[in-house]
């Protein structure tokens, strides 16, 4: 009995004078490692393609080693025998429920990214801006920001080269527009194409909604992810989370009249994802009603305000705000019945009184501003 206990005492005191280093060893060595890795990899920026990837992934993995390592640390602190104060009691407790959660946030993004290694996704970035980071003794980091064509804010990490490249192709064309395929979590970049304008994969991968059709004549028009063919209730839009202003939420139109025909009121809708639309409501009925009770007969959008980006907005045959030209428009439209010079088309049904679309451009060619009315006046 008494070997057995100092048999006990031995293993214990060789555990608490060699434990850590048996414990913490092969996480410093491999530390250690890493950072000599990582210092060698730090003499030349790779931010892209797969050595990005495992840059990231590897630095995202070291954090969370440390912290389950931290976490190790407090629960072993937390059992030794002896006195502890409660300052010390809390502090490992803290450690050992912030350092899971930390090693979870900084892993998770790398786990998420593997299965999209043979598939990245893709998307088209314009309104482009390169910036970059001289800070610090290490090398140079170079920056991608752009407004994504589905709707997303980007920033994208580049390499030198890439970098170098972007800002001198903008230089001479501040319309430029970048194809950047990349992980989704990390936000890696595997692989970015400048262009002048979408490229035909674009359309197989951003399709307009199947109800929304191809003729213009339709005049229908996709917010988002919802189609509207004007001329259309004003409660079609609320129903989709467009919002009247407190100024016009009590709005009267009077009923039809012979001599002035149909009342109307231009109102501007927004929504919870601050974008905003001007559309003219009409009466088209005998007697006054609430401004809700009325017809949607024309909308205008600018895309300046650049509350929109791509798929958010699309006309018949998916043309989209900010990104379709005025060689698609003619294209797919054929010949406007109006022209004024290179910046306008407009595409009316049968006369000056009758619907139309006016489509504005930029004065590198691409869709700005769109106003369609299907309303007669009276």
């Amino acid at each position: 009995m008494g070997k057995g206990e100092n048999d006990f005492d031995k293993r214990y005191r060789f555990w608490m004078k060699f434990g850590p280093i048996v414990l913490f060893g092969p996480i410093f060595l491999f530390i250690f490692g890493a950072a000599i890795f990582f210092t060698i990899l730090n003499t030349k920026v790779i931010a892209m393609g797969n050595a990005g990837f495992i840059r990231t992934a590897g630095f995202r993995i070291i954090i969370g080693i440390l912290a389950i390592a931290t976490v190790i640390f407090c629960v072993r602190g937390l059992f030794k025998p002896g006195k502890k104060s409660i300052k010390g009691i809390l502090g490992r407790i803290s450690g050992i429920v912030i350092c899971p959660l930390a090693a979870f946030f900084f892993v998770r993004p790398v786990i998420l990214d593997i299965p999209y290694l043979d598939h990245p996704k893709i998307t088209y970035l314009d309104g482009l801006k390169f910036d970059n980071d001289y800070t610090g003794d290490g090398p140079a980091r170079y920056y991608l920001r752009g407004r994504g064509i589905d709707g997303g804010t980007h920033n994208f990490s580049l390499g030198e080269g890439a970098y170098d490249e972007g800002t001198e192709l903008w230089s001479e064309n501040y319309e430029l527009r970048a194809k950047v395929t990349y992980l989704p979590y990390t936000e890696t970049v595997m692989a970015l194409q400048y262009l002048p304008g979408l490229d035909e994969e674009a359309e197989y991968l951003f399709p307009p909604s199947a109800n929304l059709p191809d003729d213009w004549e339709s005049f229908s028009i996709q917010i988002n992810d919802n189609v509207y063919s004007l001329p259309a209730p004003l409660s079609d839009f609320l129903k989709n989370g467009w919002m009247i202003s407190d100024e016009d939420a009590g709005l009267q139109l009077p009923g039809r009249d012979d001599y002035k025909g149909y009342d109307s009121s231009w109102i501007t809708l927004t929504n919870t994802k601050e974008q905003s639309i001007d559309v003219i409501v009409y009466n088209t009925q005998e007697q006054t009603i609430d401004i809700t009770q009325g017809i949607v007969g024309r909308v205008s959008v600018i895309y300046g305000n650049y509350e929109f980006a791509g798929t958010e907005l699309r006309i018949p045959g998916g043309l989209m705000l900010g990104w379709s030209t005025r060689d698609d428009v003619l294209q797919l439209y054929g010949m406007p019945d109006e022209s004024y010079e290179t910046r306008n088309l407009t595409y009316r049904k049968e006369d000056v009184t009758s619907p139309y679309w006016t489509l504005s451009f930029n004065e590198a060619g691409f869709l700005d501003k769109i106003m369609v009315k299907n309303q007669i006046d009276d």
